[in-house]
């Protein structure tokens, strides 16, 4: 066997000994990038968990406030008619809500009992309110 064909089986034990190496680093590589494509989907979704939390109580207060508004309209109602009985509607405020009232007599002669109903996206809030009549 001359030295060149020793150089060359020498050079290819050298290569083989190598490359169990690049097999790990592509491991490695893989593990870090799968951790990170976990990590980075695992963001978003937290991120959509807030922002549909967010859209829920900002309908939830959205329908309060139109129920209050149900309970005004209801009043300025009785404050035109004393004897006024009924049900006032309104729709699309701000986009998707809107909101009714009844009127009718309370317990008693001198009440009426104000039922308001607000409805914002999917959120539904109802307010009772009794007012005195003279």
């Amino acid at each position: 066997m001359d030295k060149r064909e020793r150089n060359s089986k020498l050079a290819c034990r050298r290569r083989s000994a190598k490359q169990p190496r690049g097999g790990i680093a592509l491991l490695i590589c893989l593990f870090v990038l799968s951790l990170a494509s976990v990590w980075t989907v695992n963001m978003f979704q937290s991120a959509t968990v807030y922002q549909s939390a967010l859209r829920n109580t900002m309908e939830y207060e959205q329908a309060l406030y139109l129920a209050n508004a149900g309970v005004h309209h209801a009043l300025a109602e009785l404050e035109t008619d004393v004897i006024w009985r009924g049900t006032v509607t309104a729709g699309s405020y701000p986009a998707t809500g809107s909101y009714s009232a009844t009127a009718v007599n309370g317990a008693t002669s001198d009440t009426v009992e104000i039922t308001a109903t607000g409805v914002a996206g999917g959120a539904t809030r109802r307010l009772q309110a009794t007012v005195s009549v003279n």
